[in-house]
């Protein structure tokens, strides 16, 4: 507290004028009066008074503390939010605080009856059972749509459907992207075509530029007429994979590749149930939006598209789906990916998501060590 002296009297310097409206009484107003006394006090005189007028208010603050509670939001007068700690196991990393009221694997209050919020405060986190309830479903003989269909119907709140788009939207890998690369390299002056053999070798990497710097760097480096080597980001794989695309939207837009059996109703389930949707895939943006635009549109408006570049690495690597999660504000525990791939049940786990994985024409013998479930083709 800091004291001048003008004229022999001591000024304070951050005291607010005490109020002209209303009854104070108790320690309240004695303080009052004792602040009156240090404005006409000396120098000395007032510091001494300050110390002991402060000290009876701080006193009279800690008096009417009441217990801490745990505020929530800007709605309750406090302006922050804090985080649970992260835990071993399949926990959320970054929980905050308005998660406690809904916790791991969907499970509600009902679901907890050892859980305790009392004043704001969460006493007791109670027992989730609704990994418990998750893992039992998996014992079921259900064939996949219907048993994630069931699962999204019984849940208690809501979670995001993410799925990939070749091979688990459509089967669009041997007769769709393997035809329309063949056509960019003929209309691009090479001469060589990529066989189902081949195309099926080629899938282990994600993503269509590099497959193709995979294939002239290792398959066949003679067809390479560059100085510099291929790379994603060379101009010539980059012209190529362009029109590729564009060739890939024209066989999609002729209706030449349906639906799988069973995507339709999945993706109906989880909108009904107020699930969020999304497609992840390492496959073009456009290509992709063109797809669902094409053999879902009732859904086009509500399903966010994470594709292509959007992401530094791609699958097998888990970046797209924790953006997934991120964007659509949903704990990765409470995401069900379906995948048709290897790299994309690897992707999906990483993230701390469930995977289920409904085979397709070129994954049927690949490893799918860590999926949840897993269909026949």
């Amino acid at each position: 507290m800091e004291a001048f002296a003008v004229s022999g009297s001591a000024t304070l310097r951050g005291v607010p004028p005490a109020p002209t409206i209303g009854v104070q009484r108790g320690p309240a107003l004695r303080a009052e009066k004792g602040l009156d006394a240090v404005a006409g006090a000396g120098v000395g005189a007032g510091l001494v008074a300050a110390v002991t007028v402060f000290g009876l208010l701080a006193a009279v603050r800690k008096s009417n503390r009441r217990r801490p509670r745990v505020i929530l939001g800007p709605s309750h007068g406090t302006w922050y939010e804090y985080k649970f700690r992260a835990k071993p196991g399949d926990k959320f990393k970054y929980r905050w605080s308005t998660d406690k009221y809904d916790p791991e694997f969907g499970a509600g209050n009902a679901e907890c009856p050892d859980r305790q919020i009392k004043w704001g405060e969460l006493f007791v986190k109670g027992t989730p059972t609704g990994k418990d309830n998750y893992m039992k479903s998996l014992e079921s003989d259900e064939e996949v749509p219907d048993l994630v269909a069931a699962s999204i119907a019984g849940a208690t709140t809501t979670g995001a459907l993410l799925l990939d788009c070749d091979g688990t939207l459509v089967e669009t890998e041997r007769d769709g992207h393997r035809v329309s690369f063949n056509q960019a390299f003929k209309q691009m002056g090479f001469d060589f075509e990529w066989d189902v053999a081949l195309y099926g070798e080629l899938l282990t990497t994600g993503g269509g530029k590099e497959r193709m710097t995979r294939y002239f760097k290792d398959y066949n480096p003679a067809a390479w007429k560059e100085a510099d080597e291929p790379s994603k980001d060379h101009p010539v794989i980059m012209e190529l994979h362009k029109l590729k695309t564009s060739l890939f939207m024209d066989v999609v837009r002729s209706g030449a590749l349906p639906l799988r059996e069973g995507v339709k109703e999945l993706i109906s389930a989880a909108a009904k149930a107020g699930w969020k949707l999304a497609v992840c895939s390492t496959s073009n943006e456009e290509a992709v939006k063109t797809v669902v635009k094409t053999m879902l549109p009732e859904f086009a408006n509500d399903m966010l598209i994470f594709a292509g570049d959007v992401v530094d690495n791609k699958k097998p690597d888990p970046e797209i789906y924790n953006m997934a999660a991120r964007e659509l504000g949903v704990a990765p525990m409470k995401c069900v990916v379906i995948e048709d791939a290897a790299i994309g049940v690897k992707a999906g786990k990483a993230a701390g998501m469930n995977v289920i994985v409904t085979k397709s024409i070129y994954s049927a013998e690949e490893d799918f060590t860590g999926a949840d479930r897993k269909s026949v083709v």
